[in-house]
């Protein structure tokens, strides 16, 4: 299974655009893609949704899938793996801040949307979906160790069903399939002050130059 890749700041500006981050958000959830049919889902000319294709190629966050298309219909895919800003170093970094601040408000505004966007379709799912399904916030008091060790056991149990998609991740959805794209979202982080034992070295501030 390919490891996360760490995100640098020219891969970062490419997902930082609004478009492209909604292109690799259509082709994670519903597999490979053509310029023409991106551009009738997002409202864009094919021109347009061609090029944020070529840019984000360019950064090897996505890739041609040649099997599937044609020198007129080229189909494009996400690289397989994920990526992560690893750290706070893209955030910190002035050149680029507003690139990483752009990025996670889009992962921001993408969770809440599709949340909002479960719960208005739920009913139309049925019990097996639904009862399957699942919202959970827990509220624990942790040491750093015990954070970072339920951090490590949650991503090795979505690591594990990562590796069911290595047959289904090219299969363009057409409701013919026993499986649909299924959404997971795991979040966990320490909330409040940060201990009184962290020194002002230990916690820097963003906007400090």
């Amino acid at each position: 299974m390919p490891e996360d890749r760490v995100l640098d700041g020219a891969a970062l500006k490419a997902l930082a655009h609004p478009i492209r981050f909604q292109i690799v958000e259509r082709l994670m959830e519903q597999g490979p893609a053509t310029a023409s049919s991106l551009a009738r889902e997002l409202g864009e000319n094919s021109g347009s949704t061609s090029y944020h294709l070529r840019q984000l190629a360019a950064q090897d966050l996505i890739e041609e899938a040649t099997e599937l298309g044609s020198r007129r219909d080229r189909y494009w895919r996400v690289m397989p793996g994920g990526w992560t800003l690893e750290g706070f170093e893209l955030l910190l970094r002035e050149d680029t801040r507003e690139d990483a601040w752009t990025y996670l408000d889009e992962i921001t505004r993408t969770r809440l949307d599709a949340v909002r966007r479960w719960h208005r379709e739920a009913p139309r799912w049925g019990d097996e979906w639904v009862g399957r399904s699942l919202e959970m916030t827990g509220r624990f008091r942790l040491t750093p160790d015990e954070l970072g060790a339920l951090r490590d056991e949650l991503v090795a149990v979505v690591d594990r069903y990562r590796d069911l998609q290595t047959d289904r991740r090219d299969v363009p959805v057409s409701g013919d399939e026993p499986y649909v794209p299924v959404r997971i979202q795991l979040d966990a982080w320490p909330i409040g002050d940060p201990p009184a034992t962290a020194s002002a070295a230990d916690v820097e501030d963003p906007d400090e130059e």
